[in-house]
């Protein structure tokens, strides 16, 4: 009996000891912080992971870890599932193939609209995917006027969280659009986690000579004031975002700090806009006082190339990623003291020596573009804005691409800050 007893004795000590080795087993291969979430489990259950469930991520080492731990189960039936929390939400996942975000009760969420500027996004894809999809419809410049916020039937657009991105279609259009939920979680009214940046629509280049990449530029403004019209500054932003074109403003630190003219909200305002639709901002020096080769020392020239970019870094937290010098004027001073590379031009409006805006129209379109050509013009003139009203669309349906100096910089492989000067693609430093 004695015997017996110490048989059974140690056999109930293996039996206990392998629980314990089970225990820290599961311990160290499950995730403890879903389990609990009873609704969770439930959900799983109807989507096949039936008498084992297992939390690993959709990988084969997870889905390996998973099938030991289930060994020996009747119906081994074996789905990675995971939980990952986004924000307010979390994103619940089968495997890979099916996937879904819930709120804090793990109910499936439902986006219930979007504001104004969250319609602007919405536009600002729809014209990059007729772009990318139909471009014997894109280079339109009737056409790109008429593809305007009033084309869009918001009512009737199908809203899904899917991924990282919200899903959009579009029935009017029968097209569905992808945006990422880093631009748009505030404008839907959610709260994704994505830390905030600055929008700024996305950017599709065509291929082939028949459409060029060209850069519009403009020096010394901004221009900005209160009166009940609009300033040239302001016309010429609403021109391009009309046409789905951007431009790179190289602006004077003096005019864009003017407190005696515009209230701090009503310039973060300007910018924030302009930035959204795609425009870029580099420096035109502080005071526009000098051509930067007549100072002669490094501080004195940084200082004035500096003052721009230091007020939009700390205004907006704005990267300034290229500059231009006054009068185009530079010296290898300059360029030893310069924080960031300049930019130059190949082709001159004229708009600062012309009173006629038509004179402006026949200097710009009388030459046939090439990708990388970069067009000078002045924002602080109202002629300007009026020639531009002629001159834009007529390159839009020439095939031209309207874009930033960073975004063709980009197409060529070139990285602003490897810049020492540049003038075009075949010239520059």
């Amino acid at each position: 009996m004695i015997k017996k007893k110490r048989k059974n004795d140690s056999f109930i000590a293996i039996a206990i000891l392998s629980l314990l080795v089970l225990v820290v087993y599961s311990l160290l291969f499950v995730n403890f912080s879903f389990i609990g979430k009873k609704s969770i489990h439930e959900d799983a259950r109807r989507y096949q992971t039936r008498h084992c469930l297992a939390f690993y991520p959709d990988s084969k080492e997870g889905l390996s870890k998973a099938k030991e731990l289930c060994k020996g189960v009747r119906d081994d039936s074996i789905h990675d599932y995971t939980l990952i929390p986004y924000g307010d939400y979390y994103l619940i996942n089968y495997g890979g193939e099916y996937r879904y975000f819930t709120d804090g009760e793990f109910n499936p969420i439902k986006v219930e609209g979007i504001s104004d500027s969250g319609k602007n996004i919405i536009l600002d894809y729809l014209r990059y995917t007729f772009k990318k999809q139909y471009p014997e419809r894109y280079y339109n410049a009737d056409f790109l006027r008429s593809l305007n916020i009033d084309s869009i039937n918001f009512e009737e657009i199908e809203f899904d969280i899917d991924g990282e991105n919200l899903s959009c279609y579009l029935k009017d259009y029968d097209l569905s659009l992808e945006i990422p939920l880093k631009y748009v979680q505030k404008e839907i009214g959610m709260n994704f986690g994505f830390p905030y940046e600055i929008y700024s629509k996305p950017v599709y280049l065509s291929d082939g000579k028949e459409h060029p990449i060209i850069c519009l530029t403009f020096d010394d403004g901004p221009k900005l004031w209160t009166d009940e019209d609009l300033t040239s500054t302001e016309r010429i932003l609403d021109l391009l975002y009309e046409y789905d074109a951007a431009g790179t403003f190289y602006v004077v630190g003096n005019a864009l700090e003017d407190r005696e003219i515009w209230a701090d909200y009503q310039v973060y305002t300007m910018l924030k806009r302009s930035i959204n639709h795609g425009n870029e901002y580099g420096s035109h020096t502080q005071s526009h006082l000098y051509a930067l080769s007549e100072l002669e020392s490094e501080e004195s020239i940084l200082k004035e190339i500096s003052g721009p970019i230091d007020y939009l870094k700390e205004f907006m937290n704005y990267e300034v990623k290229t500059y231009r010098p006054v009068e185009g004027k530079f010296n290898d001073l300059v360029l030893k003291a310069q924080p960031v590379g300049a930019v130059l031009w190949d082709v001159d409006s004229e708009d600062w020596e012309s009173d006629n805006a038509q004179q402006i129209i026949d200097q710009v379109l009388k030459y046939d573009y090439e990708s990388g050509d970069i067009i000078l013009f002045h924002d602080i003139y109202n002629i300007t804005a009026e020639a531009l009203e002629k001159i834009i669309p007529a390159l839009v349906n020439k095939g031209c691409q309207l874009v930033n100096v960073s975004t063709m910089l980009s197409y060529y492989g070139i990285e602003p800050s490897t810049l020492s000067y540049f003038y075009g693609p075949d010239y520059y430093e």
